[in-house]
């Protein structure tokens, strides 16, 4: 099945975001400017597996990473999320790869359909995004994002 899914971003988890941007800018990985969270846009309409959550989060991607690609540090700040529980169970490392998407609920329901679940879920005025279970292999999960429509 062809799926119409533009890469936007390899996240890592790390513990501390200023330890973090650091490290990486010395990398020549950066700018890394506030993206979600405290210094950021808000994030509302939490869920973690199917229920409503309040987790928090400081979200940041740099536009210049590893060959261009983008690069996104997360580090939870509170409430339950599967950045933290990926941080308790394996500390810190490459979480997700992201994908935008045209419409998250078409591609929700193909997933569904292909035996894959919805584990949290997000949105911001940028637009809404879902992470699914597709770890059990790899250990990567996939993010798919639609951004705001121009006119929201």
């Amino acid at each position: 099945m062809h799926r119409k899914w533009q890469f936007h971003h390899v996240s890592v988890i790390v513990k501390d975001m200023d330890k973090a941007t650091e490290y990486f800018n010395k990398l020549g990985v950066g700018l890394f400017p506030p993206t979600i969270g405290p210094e950021g846009v808000p994030l509302i309409a939490q869920s973690l597996r199917g229920q409503n959550s309040n987790f928090a989060m400081d979200l940041r991607y740099a536009e210049s990473g590893f060959g261009g690609l983008r690069f996104e540090l997360v580090e939870p700040l509170e409430g339950e999320s599967i950045y933290q529980e990926f941080l308790d169970e394996k500390g810190e490392g490459i979480h997700h790869v992201a994908f935008m998407v045209e419409d998250l609920d078409a591609e929700t329901q193909q997933m569904a359909e292909q035996g894959f679940t919805v584990i949290q879920t997000g949105e911001t005025t940028r637009g809404k995004f879902a992470y699914f279970d597709t770890d059990q292999i790899g250990g990567v999960v996939v993010e798919l994002i639609q951004p705001a429509s121009p006119t929201a």
